[in-house]
């Protein structure tokens, strides 16, 4: 079994998110741990999956019906070199944030936010994807 590629960011800061011009992918990025910037490319599937992930972690009363208002989107092509497919969210121990997980084909991505991050984070992506 080969071993996975993984990136890892660490605690983030200076995070934005924004749609692609094109409409089809959702921008994300902010500033590493050790102080250099990140970018990554999410689908629309990946980034209503962290929303929706997100959503059900920081605000579980306000969502139990939003899977029968979301939108579904495509599944992209699992082969495409830069797009995150998949995303997964784990909260942290004791408060201290989130960790969000993307993949890109084998390889994977994480990124820690602390709980100041998290909200402000969550309301960006939610921006993004409805406008």
């Amino acid at each position: 079994m080969s071993e996975q590629q993984k990136d890892g960011y660490g605690f983030s800061t200076d995070l934005f998110v924004t749609r692609k011009s094109n409409g089809e992918s959702i921008v994300v990025g902010g500033t590493s741990a050790d102080t250099s910037r990140w970018i990554r490319i999410l689908s629309n599937r990946a980034a209503q999956l962290l929303w929706f992930q997100m959503s059900q972690m920081l605000h579980p009363e306000e969502t139990k019906g939003t899977t029968m208002n979301m939108m579904t989107a495509p599944m992209r092509d699992t082969n495409r070199p830069t797009i995150t497919t998949h995303m997964d969210v784990k909260k942290l121990d004791e408060n201290e944030g989130f960790n969000l997980t993307g993949w890109v084909g084998d390889k994977q991505w994480n990124v820690h936010l602390n709980n100041s991050e998290v909200e402000r984070f969550w309301s960006a992506l939610s921006n993004a994807l409805y406008p």
